[in-house]
């Protein structure tokens, strides 16, 4: 099959059956070369649902619970494993991948079978292979503020790391872009401490607000060189400020706006809800065209590539936890918080 994939992309609404709710494999032989020396090999998934669990032939390398967030599995030491067995011999060089994805009714599953749309099985979001240095990025966080007349702008660039070496600082470069491309700040730091952090806190005068009649996005490049190598990470973000008045209209950078929006669920005819990235953007696209300055993500985390289609299009959104009419969640869900 071709990824995205969910093996309920047919029977989900068939009105003759019950759409299957049980375990599915997916296997794949890979070819793993990791150009950055002592780099680590991840497998990062956009999604995954609704129960995973991940295998490096027979070890289990990873599991996850919910079928609606990002994770990541480090696959580095168990290929390693594996390519040095005696078993590997068999499979010249490559390494097999077995993933188990089980869309199961659970009593403690979240959301609930008392939830109005469908736990679907299966790799319904991209799944990627990617290499990082021994010293890299979890993920970087870019916090942008503004005052409600929009005169003085505060951004504040957070990130975690992950270190794999015995390098006591590693020199990282930071550049702000404006939404034209322009270098608005550009500051160079050692960073010595791995631990999830603040990097960097900058005000800028009369930023340019993003709105959705002009979706203004700045961005923001990380770049960290160690002795591993060099890698790169990026974020977008705009400058707003919102609020509901008391007792009163939603107001956006100090002026009124009537919000006129709808709802979506991440499915699809035909492929239920392995929507690939052109199918999610024409939506998108579709519904700017009809006015919407406005959606509702009902009731789940959706694809980053909605987000990122908001923030380029101009649409506001809510977006909410996987939680709908009833299920307390195990302890397991508690873990994963």
């Amino acid at each position: 099959v071709n990824l995205p994939h969910c093996f309920n992309a047919e029977d989900a609404v068939d009105p003759d059956v019950n759409y299957y709710q049980g375990p599915g494999w997916y296997k794949k032989m890979l070819d793993v070369n990791n150009p950055y020396t002592d780099g680590r090999t991840l497998i990062h998934f956009e999604v995954a649902g609704q129960k995973t669990d991940i295998y490096i032939y027979t070890e289990k390398v990873g599991s996850h619970i919910g079928g609606y967030d990002e994770w990541t599995v480090d696959i580095t030491d168990a290929v390693k494993k594996f390519l040095q067995s005696d078993d590997a011999k068999r499979f010249k060089g490559k390494v097999p991948l077995s993933i188990r994805c089980d869309n199961t009714r659970d009593t403690e599953m979240i959301p609930s079978d008392l939830s109005d749309f469908n736990l679907y099985g299966g790799i319904y979001r991209y799944l990627n292979l990617v290499y990082v240095p021994a010293v890299s990025f979890t993920g970087i966080h870019a916090e942008a503020s503004v005052d409600e007349k929009g005169k003085n702008g505060l951004l504040k660039i957070n990130a975690g790391f992950a270190a794999f070496s015995d390098e006591s600082s590693v020199p990282l470069n930071i550049k702000i872009f404006d939404p034209h491309g322009k270098v608005v700040k550009e500051s160079n730091i050692s960073v010595n401490d791995f631990s999830d952090q603040g990097l960097l806190s900058l005000t800028i005068s009369k930023p340019l607000l993003w709105s959705p009649q002009s979706p203004q996005l700045y961005s923001c490049e990380l770049t960290l060189a160690s002795q591993s190598g060099t890698t790169t990470c990026k974020e977008t973000f705009g400058f707003r400020h919102f609020e509901f008045k008391e007792k009163g209209p939603f107001y956006l950078n100090g002026e009124r706006l009537l919000l006129r929006g709808t709802h979506r669920h991440e499915d699809h005819a035909g492929v239920a809800a392995a929507m690939t990235e052109e199918q999610i953007i024409a939506e998108m696209e579709l519904m700017k065209k009809m006015g919407v300055n406005f959606i509702r993500l009902g009731h789940y985390q959706q694809s980053r590539i909605v987000l990122e289609q908001c923030d380029k299009l101009g649409i506001l959104v809510w977006e909410e936890i996987p939680w709908c009419r009833g299920g307390l969640g195990g302890d397991k869900y508690k873990e994963q918080a």
